[in-house]
Parts: structure tokens; sequence; C-alpha cells
């Protein structure tokens, strides 16, 4: 019994076997390059995390708005040296680029800093994990249009 149903498996695999060479490329297909996602929107801060430290509405608020090459972000936060006094606006525009999930930004402030991290963006929600003049930042955003 054992032969025998060994013997069913072999050609059931050979099916499969020859189904994996055809279904392979050679060089000469021309490959597409991976479109990238539209992340062009306005967008409602979920969370923004700096230093370790996660903040959620209402204690963070924020904006970001975006085209397919720029940005435009506010973000309204407690200050870290003064939790108790007059919140602090955050305000950045600038140019960003992404290749696969890697996300590139250089901001028009002055200094022109530059951020790089991941980026997912999932059912409306777009999650971007930075790390710009050495300190990590990690946004939440849900599209609101």
């Amino acid at each position: 019994m054992r032969r025998r149903s060994l013997r069913a498996l072999i050609p059931v695999a050979m099916l499969v076997l020859a189904g994996f060479g055809t279904a392979c490329s050679s060089d000469d297909d021309p490959v597409d390059p991976p479109v990238e996602p539209d992340l062009s929107g306005s967008y409602e801060l979920v969370s923004f995390t700096q230093a370790g430290i996660t903040l959620v509405p209402p204690i963070a608020t924020g904006t970001l708005s975006m085209t397919a090459t720029r940005y435009t972000i506010s973000i309204t936060h407690p200050d870290p040296a003064n939790p108790t006094g007059p919140p602090l606006t955050t305000d950045d525009s600038g140019t960003y680029e992404t290749s696969g999930n890697t996300w590139t930004q250089e901001s028009d402030n002055a200094g022109g800093f530059q951020g790089v991290g991941t980026y997912t963006l999932v059912e409306g929600t777009l999650t971007v994990d930075v790390t710009t003049v050495g300190v990590q930042v990690l946004t939440v955003w849900n599209l609101t249009n």
C-alpha cells in the first residue's frame, strides 16, 4: 500500500515542478518597475512618537498634506522641556521620495535636514518611520480625503 501512494505522488510532484518551470521568467523578459502608490491627499495625526515617547490626540494633533512629491506638516505637541507650559507647534514642508517601502525626505526649512526611513500605506493609514538629525520619529496618519 505504501508503494502505491508514493507512485501516485510522483505525477503530482512532476506537475508541480513543471508549473514552476513555466512560471519563471527568463532574462529576456522585460520587467516593469514596481508602481509606487500615490500618497497625495490630506491626513490627520493618529500618533506621534519621538525619542520613544508616543503622543496621541488630543495631547498631540497634526495635519499632513501631500502631493506626488511634496509634503506640508504641522504637529502641535507639549514642550518636552516644559510639559505644563504652552504647546509647541512644529511646521515643516519639503520634498519626499519613495522606493519600495523606503522613504526619503528633504526639508525646505533652514538647514535643509534630511530624513531617511520606511513607510507603509494600508487602507488609508500612512505610517512613516524616519530618523532625522539623529532622532527617530514615527508618525501614523489617517487619510481624510
